[in-house]
């Protein structure tokens, strides 16, 4: 009987139970009050939730959702620390590269693959008896991971330059509202506050005095999310997403109308100029009484921080800061709008990027396209 064209293409590669190629370790504890200030990520399920002095894993690893957000799949190229929401992986059987086998089991739906009794998980001993295909040849594995990895250095490259233009509008606010060193302020008179020495006509508020919250509609969880749809899902962690929704956002936004996000527990802070959903915890909100959301992104971002608000909205909410007129934060919201319009060019082309290697992925991990 004749081959399938499949069939020929993919008869260098040979099918294996996934316990003969890799072993899931368990991660650790380490609670965040526990955690000392350094360069070290640590990762949870949804991936990096923090940094600590000192790593786990001291070589690159993947680490696997196991509670949580279930069968996330991350890689991580420098030492990390992995906590005990995840399995992890430092290093492979039968000779298998280790960023191949990232890509292997990014596609595989661990969602589905049992639980434990009464707990959502991922259960190991089932997931080993899975069944995948892996070339032969581990440089043909290299070859793979290459050209995959290729979209994701370019879209590492994109998050550094969009890091880099949020940090110029923050030294840009810095300059204008803390340090006060615009030409404006020569003839300023200032007068003393509870935060210092403020500019006359300025006033200390609550940080509620000046924003509002949104609704969010129906909050999505894991078992809800879909590898891919038209509305983002918004997590707690610094990956961002845990998937994706069809039908209508629990919370529109744009580049003219961004919305500021607070995400309890673990103090992650980010501005969304599209439309998009969240799961619980994820809280959204924007300027009030005239108060551009921009400016009011660039006032609290700076000192959002786990130590200082415990990871809760209503420490967050009775914070003070010194606040300006609204037609300065209006300018300051004015002038800063072409560097965000840059950073929003950069995440859809990072879009485009992360499109175009899924579009790839099932081709190259099934050998339907052959290097």
């Amino acid at each position: 009987m004749q081959k399938s064209k499949l069939q020929s293409k993919i008869q260098n590669w040979r099918k294996v139970k996934l316990g003969e190629v890799l072993e899931f370790k368990y991660g650790f504890g380490l609670p965040e009050k526990e955690r000392k200030s350094g360069t070290v990520p640590v990762y949870g399920s949804s991936g990096i939730v923090g940094f600590h002095d000192n790593p786990a894993v001291n070589r690159p690893g993947i680490i696997v959702g196991r509670k949580g957000n279930v069968g996330a799949v991350h890689y991580s190229k420098i030492p990390f620390y992995p906590i005990d929401t995840v399995y992890f992986i430092d290093e492979t059987k039968q000779n298998t590269d280790l960023h191949f086998l990232y890509y292997l089991l990014s596609r595989i739906p661990f969602k589905q693959v049992g639980s434990d009794v009464g707990v959502p998980g991922l259960n190991r001993n089932i997931a080993y008896q899975l069944e995948v295909n892996v070339p032969e040849d581990p440089a043909i594995q290299k070859r793979i991971a290459g050209v995959l990895s290729a979209f994701d250095e370019k879209i590492e490259v994109n998050n550094k330059i969009s890091k880099n233009l949020e940090e110029m509008a923050q030294a840009i606010f810095k300059e204008w509202f803390v340090d006060f060193r615009l030409s404006r302020y020569k003839k300023t008179k200032f007068v003393n506050s509870e935060l210092g020495k403020i500019p006359k006509g300025w006033e200390v508020k609550k940080i509620t005095e000046i924003i509002k919250r949104l609704p969010v509609g129906k909050k999505y969880d894991n078992k809800n999310a879909l590898p891919k749809g038209e509305i983002p899902i918004l997590d707690q962690g610094q990956s961002g997403f845990i998937g994706y929704h069809d039908g209508e956002p629990g919370v529109r936004a744009s580049i003219e109308s961004p919305v500021a996000v607070f995400t309890n527990h673990t103090c992650y802070y980010r501005l969304m100029t599209q439309n998009f959903s969240c799961i619980q915890n994820v809280i959204p909100y924007i300027g009030d009484k005239g108060y551009p959301t921009l400016f009011v992104y660039f006032l609290t971002k700076g000192k959002i921080k786990m130590q200082e608000y415990k990871g809760h909205w209503p420490e967050f909410e009775e914070q003070i800061f010194t606040i300006p007129p609204v037609s300065f934060a209006q300018k300051f919201s004015d002038y800063i709008q072409p560097i965000i319009k840059k950073m929003v060019g950069v995440e859809k082309e990072n879009q485009k990027l992360a499109a175009l290697r899924d579009l790839l992925l099932p081709k190259l991990m099934s050998g339907e396209i052959k290097l």
